[in-house]
C-alpha cells in the first residue's frame, strides 16, 4: 500500500504543479491582454482630448492674434506625443486616423479666420470621428 499512496501522492504534486503552471501562465496573458487594452485606452482617450482642446483653442484664438502663440503648439505636441504611443500599441488603420486627424489639426493651426478656419475645424471633428471609429473597431466595440 505504501508504493501506491506514495505514487498517488507523487500524482498529486505533478498534477498540481501542471494546473499551477498553467494558470500562471493562462493569468499572466490576461494581465498583459488588460494592461495593453488599458494602455490603449489611455492612449486614446489623451489624443482625442489633446485634439479637442487643440480645436477649441484655434477656435478661440482672438482676431488678429497668431494662433502659434497660444496653447495650440503645446496641444499639438500633445497630440504627436499621444500619438506616438498609438505607434506602439495600435493597428495601422488606427494610425492612419490618427495621422489623418494630426495633420487635419496643423492645417487647421494654420487656417486664416473666418471661412477657411470654419471649414478646418469641420474637417477636424470628422477626423476626429474617424479616430473615434478606428479606436471602437480596435477594442472591439
Amino acid at each position: 500500500m505504501g508504493d501506491v499512496s506514495t505514487w498517488a501522492a507523487w500524482a498529486a504534486a505533478a498534477t498540481s504543479l501542471a494546473t499551477l503552471i498553467v494558470t500562471t501562465y493562462i493569468g499572466g496573458r490576461r494581465e498583459q491582454h488588460r494592461w495593453a487594452r488599458d494602455a490603449l485606452t489611455d492612449a486614446f482617450v489623451a489624443f482625442l482630448e489633446a485634439s479637442w482642446a487643440h480645436s477649441d483653442a484655434v477656435r478661440h484664438a482672438p482676431p488678429g492674434t497668431e494662433v502659434s502663440a497660444g496653447a495650440a503648439p503645446d496641444l499639438y505636441r500633445e497630440m504627436r506625443s499621444q500619438l506616438t504611443r498609438l505607434r506602439l500599441l495600435a493597428s495601422r488603420d488606427v494610425l492612419r486616423a490618427g495621422e489623418d486627424l494630426l495633420r487635419c489639426q496643423s492645417a487647421l493651426q494654420a487656417a486664416a479666420p473666418g471661412p477657411e478656419r470654419e471649414a478646418a475645424l469641420a474637417e477636424a471633428g470628422a477626423r476626429r470621428r474617424g479616430v473615434v471609429d478606428a479606436a471602437k473597431k480596435e477594442m472591439g466595440l
